[in-house]
């Protein structure tokens, strides 16, 4: 991939790093939840997560943008042009004495804290065999009659200290991808007009308001600062050029009900509106969430 190819294509590798840190967050989060309640994370889960070299997982393919963002200057920021020559896959650490090796600092904690927390859920997958395999059998060994304590006694220990280290690195990744939120919230500042990266947000916004959590305000004010509702005319005008007019009216009656629309996108609402066989569809979708919601039936007697 050529540096040009990369610098074009930006906007789309931000949003990809936004929506797969999200999607990575909210399954390893679910993972924690499951160990929390059973005792175990799911091997399969966490394979499918990370993937392999020829059929790579979210969490790889994360690793790999970020990779792709940060690890290249010309491509790290838009304001970087092609004046720099350096290398795509230059490791952090490698030239400079502070480690830094051209990256900005959120961008070097960034790409440092995925890398961390992809290897770290590594460990939790070979943990996670271990402990449906080989702990779970080595407890059935030990409950069987014709193993002795002199057999069993060494190994005793061994499934519960597999369990201790699932828990141990299912806090570390939590905590580094925690703090990686923050770090996002920092390096977004500079992506106010990317198009892409707010269609993905308005479209799957419970989402990410749930991975953010307490943060998310401050994501929006790091993008739109006193506009927030900006977020919703930008998706809008990504969906229009993509020549999707039905779901821009969708998003947009769904921020209006919600009272998220500043004046701009009112009346951008407005102008869609206004548009050639495109009253009755915005009629539509304006009055399908109020429907939906007188038909609901309400709470049992």
């Amino acid at each position: 991939m050529s540096d040009r190819w990369l610098l074009a294509n930006r906007a789309f590798f931000v949003r990809d790093l936004v929506r797969d840190y999200c999607t990575v967050f909210q399954l390893l989060a679910a993972q924690r939840r499951r160990f929390e309640r059973d005792g175990a994370v799911s091997y399969s889960a966490l394979r499918d997560l990370l993937g392999e070299a020829m059929r790579k997982g979210v969490f790889w393919r994360l690793k790999d943008t970020a990779h792709h963002l940060f690890r290249n200057s010309s491509f790290g920021s838009p304001a970087a042009g092609e004046q720099s020559e350096s290398r795509l896959w230059q490791y952090a650490g490698s030239a400079c004495p502070d480690g830094m090796a051209g990256q900005k600092p959120v961008e070097a904690l960034i790409d440092w804290c995925i890398g961390y927390a992809f290897h770290e859920c590594a460990k939790l997958k070979e943990d996670a065999f271990q402990g449906q395999h080989y702990a779970s059998r080595l407890l059935q060994l030990g409950r069987h009659a014709a193993v002795s304590g002199e057999l069993y006694d060494p190994l005793r220990e061994l499934a519960a200290q597999t369990a201790e280290s699932s828990a141990r690195e299912l806090s570390r990744i939590l905590h580094v991808l925690s703090h990686g939120l923050f770090l996002l919230t920092r390096y977004l500042a500079d992506e106010g007009d990317n198009s892409h990266l707010a269609r993905w947000l308005a479209s799957e916004e419970d989402m990410a308001r749930e991975v953010f959590g307490a943060q998310y305000p401050a994501l929006l004010h790091a993008l739109y600062g006193d506009r927030p509702g900006r977020l919703y005319l930008l998706a809008a005008e990504d969906l229009l050029e993509a020549g999707r007019r039905r779901p821009a009216l969708d998003l947009l009656c769904r921020a209006r009900k919600l009272g998220r629309l500043d004046h701009e996108g009112l009346a951008q609402l407005h102008a869609l509106s206004l548009e050639p066989d495109a009253a009755d569809a915005a009629d539509a979708a304006c009055a399908a969430p109020a429907a939906a919601s007188r038909s609901k039936p309400g709470p049992a007697a």
